[in-house]
């Protein structure tokens, strides 16, 4: 039988005592043998892993598993001699620290403070200089926190911060033409299912139906609705624009002087989907626009020629289904 130690390169323990070490410490081991021998290492797979260095050493990475353990080894003689196994109990100590969440989540422009078992530590340090002393992160990523436990173990912990996905939207303010309509949050696919949505009318719900608009009072309103979840809250407001028809100003003065130029509808920009078209006394088509009415006619017909100062007639097509019947009226020329 071969007598063989394991020790460590940095002090040389008797092979009967027991080690100490940190979770998640790397420990480079030696052993003791005759020459030319060969040796083979076992280790409990909880334990960590081993890295078989040289014949004679093994660097140990041991896990995060705390308790007494045993690393083993066997000598092979030069001489074909097979020894018996010999082992090493080794005492793996330490704490990491143990986040209240396993990922927090930063809501809108704020922050989060990051909680842990503190009271485990002596000390404790963010390695990110943008985290303050009380643990407190604006920013999304991944921070590491260097800890010191009683045990003098030194231990890096890693959290993740991430921004809360939750979002909602009501699109861009609309002109309504109907006594009853219904609001739809949007934008909502990502958000937990556990979202609460709350309008500005105190309902909740992903829509707000049955909203009732006087349409003789014809003035603004604005809804809001809010999306709530585990603390993060989002919101977002459109404005219901009155229904009435375009203003359609009758007179405009094209003479380069550079006011009122052009025949400007500006409520027409509710409408992109209408066209304008204009008659002369006769009844001949001067004058279509096209879809949306991007560019205002400057009182010239379809070939760029100059029209004589005079009433013209006008068809404005809204092609909105909350108007059904297209405007007519004159427009007048004045130069």
């Amino acid at each position: 039988m071969c007598l063989i130690a394991l020790s460590l390169l940095i002090a040389t323990p008797a092979f009967s005592q027991d080690v100490r070490v940190c979770i998640g410490s790397k420990v480079v081991y030696a052993a003791n043998g005759m020459v030319g021998s060969v040796f083979d290492y076992r280790l409990e797979p909880a334990a960590g892993d081993i890295f078989q260095t040289h014949n004679d050493s093994i660097i140990v990475t041991w896990g995060a598993a705390k308790g007494v353990f045993q690393l083993g080894v066997r000598e092979t003689t030069i001489f074909g001699c097979i020894g018996d196994w010999a082992f090493l109990n080794v005492e793996v100590i330490g704490e990491y620290a143990q986040f209240a969440q396993p990922v927090y989540s930063i809501c809108g422009n704020g922050g989060v403070i990051i909680d842990f078992n503190k009271s485990d530590f002596q000390a404790y340090n963010w390695v990110d200089e943008s985290v303050s002393a009380s643990g407190y992160i604006t920013k999304p990523g991944i921070y590491e926190l260097i800890t010191i436990d009683h045990n003098n173990c030194r231990l890096s912990n890693f959290i993740e911060v991430i921004q809360d996905p939750i979002q909602v939207s009501l699109g861009s303010d609309i002109m309504v033409c109907e006594t009853n309509f219904t609001l739809h949050a949007l934008n909502t696919e990502n958000n937990h299912p556990e979202t609460v949505y709350t309008w500005s009318n105190g309902e909740s719900g992903i829509s707000l139906k049955q909203i009732s608009v006087s349409l003789d009072i014809m003035e603004d309103a604005k809804y809001w609705v809010r999306a709530e979840h585990d603390g993060c809250v989002t919101s977002d407001t459109i404005t219901i624009r009155a229904c009435v028809l375009p203003n359609t100003p009758n007179t405009f003065t094209p003479n380069d002087d550079g006011e009122n130029d052009v025949w400007n509808i500006e409520a027409l920009i509710d409408f992109p989907e209408c066209s304008v078209e204009v008659f002369d006394r006769w009844g001949r088509r001067v004058f279509v626009s096209p879809r949306g009415y991007p560019v205002p006619w400057d009182g010239r017909d379809a070939n760029g020629n100059i029209l004589p100062m005079e009433t013209y007639y006008y068809i404005i097509h809204l092609n909105d289904r909350r108007f059904r019947e297209p405007l007519t009226g004159t427009i007048t020329i004045i130069r």
